[in-house]
């Protein structure tokens, strides 16, 4: 009798210790405040303990969502990344796919560094930004999206600007005139476009004036090099020019150069 008791008495207590059913409800609350708090880290696992809990739930926009931003929140922009996308990829048409979209274009636009680094996460924010666009005509981020693209091309214009300087320094006058004018042709009009232009003119111009060497400067290329070496000359003077014509305020430093240029 006393061992039936026992067992009835473990029974009733092992009932009072049993935990409360999951509710997602209460614990998406929960997130929410932790979100409201900054608490990122803590709001996540409240999140993903809903995906775990509640398999119908695994692939709720909201939650998806939500776990987004806390890792942006923390800039783990990488993360926030993914994660966006995956939004994204599973809810294309949701209210809020425009906002993941514009997300996702900040992930890559919050990691850019200085100009003088690899701009292909220049490119990839510029990208994103482009895609809302495309995609969500008339969205509320589509302003700030306009004004992310102006600033990464930009910034990627001043890239081409760096490379072309770094070769004009080095004296590799080809290379410096071609990344100069792929800058002028992509960006024109653009604020590095004065200094594009004064040193595609300093390039072709010294380019004229560099010596030959190996076959250019047997007896029978001659000719050939006085052309080519006439064409650059003819080319700086053009950059000069125009550089003149669309800013006067830089007449006085390049006024020697077009003098020299245009002596016989």
């Amino acid at each position: 009798m006393k061992k039936l008791i026992t067992l009835l008495l473990l029974a009733l207590l092992a009932g009072c210790a049993k935990e409360p059913p999951f509710d997602p409800v209460e614990k998406f609350k929960d997130a929410e405040e932790k979100m409201q708090k900054f608490k990122y880290e803590e709001a996540r696992k409240a999140y993903q303990e809903i995906q775990e809990k509640a398999p119908d739930r695994s692939y709720d926009a909201d939650i998806m969502l939500r776990i987004a931003d806390t890792y942006y929140g923390e800039e783990k922009y990488s993360e926030a990344l993914v994660e966006y996308q995956a939004f994204i990829n599973f809810h294309p048409v949701h209210r809020d796919a425009s906002y993941a979209q514009y997300q996702v274009g900040m992930c890559s636009y919050q990691e850019l560094t200085t100009i003088d680094r690899d701009p292909a996460i220049t490119r990839s924010a510029l990208r994103e930004f482009q895609n809302l666009l495309a995609k969500y005509p008339a969205s509320p981020y589509e302003e700030e999206a306009k004004k992310y693209i102006a600033i990464c091309k930009d910034r990627l214009a001043e890239y081409e600007l760096y490379v072309g300087r770094f070769y004009y320094k080095k004296e590799a006058f080809p290379a410096a005139v071609g990344r100069l004018e792929k800058l002028m042709k992509e960006y024109p009009g653009y604020p590095v476009e004065k200094d594009a232009l004064y040193y595609t003119g300093l390039s072709y111009q010294e380019w004229s004036e560099a010596e030959v060497s190996g076959d250019d400067a047997l007896e029978k290329n001659r000719e050939k090099v006085a052309a080519e070496k006439k064409g650059q000359k003819a080319m700086a003077l053009q950059n000069f020019e125009m550089l003149v014509a669309k800013y006067p305020d830089m007449t006085n430093k390049v006024s020697s150069h077009i003098k020299k240029l245009r002596t016989p």
